[in-house]
């Protein structure tokens, strides 16, 4: 057999460095296309989780006279063992608590981790974790309507309290108090504890969406649809009607000591796309993620954007009555 004698011509420099450059080029195109389907893909993960927890919360309404659940409440019935499992708040209620029992086989509808049938278990599941939050099994990443899951203890307060309250009770929305367009629940800010992990509890309500002013509960025009659209009921200048765009809040979790004061606390939490569209779960069922409000130009404390103050607010019950 003869053999060549030529030798072999390998890569010259300059061809090994066209190579490189090309596969450079494409890693830089496709990275942002894979970051931008890994965020779509939690998008709609996320969508899918809002969902099921609407699901539960209207079989938790059809068991309970067509009624939501509060979002935080309080018992004044001593638990049998509020101590188990250094739990000491067995007897509080909160809304996602709630629908935990409903979730999880065994599990309790107060915040305990000591379940009912005895078994111990953490306080959060994947079922409230949203993908673009933190931890998901620290905590809860989304937060609720106050005006339709109230925090019974705050607006029970005398500060807080109207004659409303007083007549009727401060009870959550029933069905047939919903628009099919009102807002249940959303992406929500996180707070840290400064511990590990840093981020392990949530405020449970949205009392601090749009600046705060839908927590003013004896001011009917922000609870309820019709009566924000009625000028005798709204003060000269007050931009907040109907129609109006909500402030998008800060759009950032907390790490600062006493967060419970920082005014991202109870806001909602613009996560997805790029930091400017959240999830919001509405009355009938559906979920939709909507873009953050943007600031009008020249005309301050005015926004425009999709989410408006009627999205939080609820029907008129019946015989309610204007108290100011």
């Amino acid at each position: 057999m003869v053999r060549s004698s030529k030798p072999r011509r390998g890569f010259t420099l300059v061809e090994l460095l066209v190579v490189i450059g090309i596969i450079a080029v494409l890693i830089g195109i496709l990275l942002p296309v894979i970051s931008r389907a890994r965020k779509q893909a939690n998008t709609t993960a996320c969508m899918a989780t809002m969902r099921n927890l609407g699901q539960a919360m209207y079989i938790y309404a059809s068991q309970n006279k067509n009624s939501l659940p509060y979002s935080y409440f309080v018992s004044t019935v001593t638990a049998a063992n509020p101590q188990a499992q250094g739990d000491t708040d067995a007897t509080v209620y909160v809304w996602w608590s709630v629908l935990r029992a409903y979730m999880r086989r065994g599990g309790s509808p107060d915040n305990s981790v000591l379940n009912a049938d005895g078994s111990v278990s953490t306080r959060f599941m994947k079922a409230f974790a949203c993908p673009e939050g933190h931890d998901d099994e620290a905590g809860c990443d989304f937060g609720t309507n106050m005006v339709a899951l109230p925090e019974y203890n705050w607006e029970t307060t005398s500060f807080n309290v109207s004659l409303n309250i007083k007549k009727y009770g401060c009870k959550p929305a029933k069905l047939n108090l919903l628009y099919p367009d009102n807002i249940l629940l959303f992406d929500m800010t996180e707070i840290g504890t400064g511990i590990d992990p840093a981020f392990s509890r949530q405020y449970v309500c949205g009392y601090g969406v749009a600046g705060g002013t839908l927590n003013q509960t004896k001011l009917s025009y922000y609870r309820y649809r019709p009566m924000a659209a009625d000028i005798n009921y709204i003060p000269a200048g007050d931009p907040k009607c109907n129609e109006e765009t909500i402030d998008p809040g800060p759009n950032k979790e907390t790490t600062a000591p006493g967060a419970i004061s920082d005014s991202s606390v109870g806001n909602i939490r613009w996560r997805h796309g790029k930091n400017d569209q959240a999830n919001f779960l509405f009355a009938d069922g559906t979920v939709r993620t909507m873009g953050i409000s943007k600031p009008i130009p020249g005309q301050a404390g005015k926004f425009k954007g999709d989410v408006t103050y009627s999205l939080w607010r609820l029907k008129v019950p019946q015989g309610f009555k204007q108290t100011g």
